[in-house]
This record gives structure tokens, sequence and C-alpha cells, in this order.
């Protein structure tokens, strides 16, 4: 059988679900809409796209501490654990705030939870970003898997190849290497270049001043059509420059720029290249244990349904619980078999 392998950026997708059902409670749960959406996305991307496999990727405790080792503005500009500390707020807004964090918790858990019983595989490790799980698991997976990966984060587009298609949450299309150029304004290869060069305002990384995308294509319009490097960009930046003093004009301030900060250039590079992930030995452990079978024991339709009865989240459904797991036979009949031929297989 064909494994069609849906990977999730699942901090982004509980993000996204927790802000697009924000009035969605239950009176024993409160507020699930976290839970609903996120689910609701799950089996959608299983119908739409065939899946059979599915593997969420979290954000371990502390992630993301290896990039900031390197750059300590990296996520500086994102909410600290004790963000309360640096805003003047009243109580009452501290309270909403401290609730608000609580509830994310107890929903991620009880994503987790159902995930189990739905025979979908998780991986989340101290230390380590769920980018990095991702770009690792495409390249250990890419010859025997067709991936589909769940996310909004544009960094993902360095990981394109035949195999691998992305699912942006705000591109209606499926992305590919094929059809890439549809929805972005260069060459599919060239995405590393243009973070490494532009930087990324949502992660805090600095990019060189005076640079955007518009500009690097202006002046080197080949980055639309065919793989460039850094390198290339810098040469042929210095000769423009070079040039324009031959011909008694000021060299162009963005480039000086750029080559007064090859520096800057290479910690970018180590920052956002996915193709050089940052792991520990857990993490490796933790990926190499996604080829093993999944084990059936402990894991139940009736232990979902309790849980789901639970929450009250059938009321927010307002459908049967077969029609609800339904969509994610595909991915539970699948890993049986992948158990059941490892069996046959050992004896």
């Amino acid at each position: 059988m064909k494994i069609r392998t849906l990977l999730v950026d699942s901090p982004y997708l509980l993000k996204r679900s927790i802000n697009g059902a924000k009035d969605v409670h239950t009176p024993k749960f409160g507020h699930i809409g976290g839970v609903y959406g996120f689910f609701i996305m799950i089996r959608k991307l299983i119908n739409d796209h065939k899946i059979n496999k599915v593997v969420l990727f979290w954000d371990g405790e502390n992630s993301g501490v290896y990039r900031h080792n390197i750059d300590l503005e990296y996520k500086a500009n994102r909410k600290s654990k004790k963000w309360y500390d640096k805003i003047e707020m009243t109580e009452a807004e501290i309270k909403r705030e401290e609730e608000k964090t609580v509830s994310h918790l107890k929903q991620k858990k009880r994503i987790q939870s159902y995930a189990e019983e739905l025979f979908l595989r998780q991986i989340e490790v101290d230390d380590i970003e769920a980018d990095d799980l991702i770009a690792s698991y495409c390249m250990r997976y890419n010859n025997k898997e067709e991936i589909f990966i769940y996310t909004n984060d544009r960094d993902f587009s360095q990981l394109l190849n035949h195999n691998i298609t992305i699912l942006f949450a705000n591109i209606n299309t499926p992305i590919t290497k094929r059809n890439f150029f549809f929805s972005f304004n260069y060459h599919y290869s060239n995405a590393l270049l243009m973070k490494v060069i532009c930087g990324d305002v949502s992660d805090n990384i600095k990019g060189i001043q005076g640079i955007k995308e518009t500009t690097l294509i202006k002046h080197f319009p080949d980055i639309q059509f065919k793989n460039i490097t850094v390198r290339e960009i810098c040469k042929q930046a210095d000769k423009i420059n070079k040039d324009r003093v031959a011909n008694k004009q000021k060299p162009l301030k963005v480039f000086v720029n750029l080559l007064n900060n090859i520096d800057r250039l290479k910690k970018n590079h180590r920052l956002v290249n996915l193709e050089e992930p940052f792991l520990n030995d857990e993490a490796v452990e933790e990926l190499e244990q996604l080829d093993m079978p999944l084990s059936p024991e402990g894991r139940s339709s009736e232990n979902l349904y309790k849980m789901m009865m639970e929450d009250e989240f059938l009321t927010i459904y307002k459908s049967t619980f077969v029609n609800y797991v339904q969509p994610f036979y595909s991915v539970i009949m699948n890993e049986k078999q992948i158990l059941k031929e490892y069996e046959k297989k050992d004896s």
C-alpha cells in the first residue's frame, strides 16, 4: 500500500483553531474550540488528500534554545512566559491572560489524548522545535512516502521535492515544486536564500537593512527562474557597485549593507536552513522510533468515546460518534496493517 503521510505543524494548527473558535465551549470542559477546530481540519485533510498516516509534531519545552544560543534576538518579539512582568496590566487582565495559557495547555493535552486513540503518531522533544522534527522526517522518509505538510510557515518551502507537497493554510492550492511559481515570486529552490538575506519578521531574525524580496528580484531577476546562491548574489552585488563607481555613480547603499554583513548572512543561514535541523540525541531516537509500528494495546474507540462524552464534545459536533471517526479509518487500518506485516516478518 502506498503511504500518503500528513505531517502537521501542530503548534500552528492549535493556535489557529483556538483563535478561530473562541466562543466554542462546553459546560464540562470549558473552551474547547481548539480541540474541535484541530480535528475538523485533520479530518478534512485526510479526506481531501487520501491520507493513511498522520504525524503530529509539537514544539518541546524550551524549544528554540539552540537557535537562541546563536542569536539572542531569535523569537525575542514573542511573549515570554513572564510577559506580565514587562507589561502594565490590571489584575483582571492578568487573570484573563493566565486563563488563556491554562486553556491552551489543557486543549493541547486533550488533543494529544484523542490522537492516541485515533492512531495518529506524535512526536515532542524537549528543546527541539516542531520545524526541525518535520524537516528531519522529510529527509528520512521522502523516498518512501508521499508527504503532505500542513502549516503556514514559508520556511518549509525549502523542503519541496517530487514527493513533498505543502498545504499552506492561507493558500487554497497545494504547493509543489511544479506550481510554486504561481503563488510566489521566486523559484522554489531559492526559499532559503530569501530568508537568509531578507530575514524573518515572525521569528525576529534580522535581514540585511534595506533589502526586501522585491529588491532582490529587481536586481537579480534570475531568482525567479533558477537556483541562485547567496555567494552569487554577493558577487553580482559587488560587481554592480564597482561598475557604478567606475561610471562615477554612487554605490547602492543596500549592496554596501549586504557586503558589510557577511557574518549576519552566515548566522541567518544557520538559523533558517532546515536541511541542517537542530536535533539532540533524544530527537534522533524518537525519529527512529517512528519506524516502529503502533501497538493497539490501550488504544480503542471506546476510550475516545468516553473522553468525548466527558468533554461533551459531540454536542458541539452535532452528529454521531461513528460519523466523526469515519475519516480516520484509513489511518487506523493502515497502522494495523503495518503492525500485522511487522509481526509476520518478525515471526
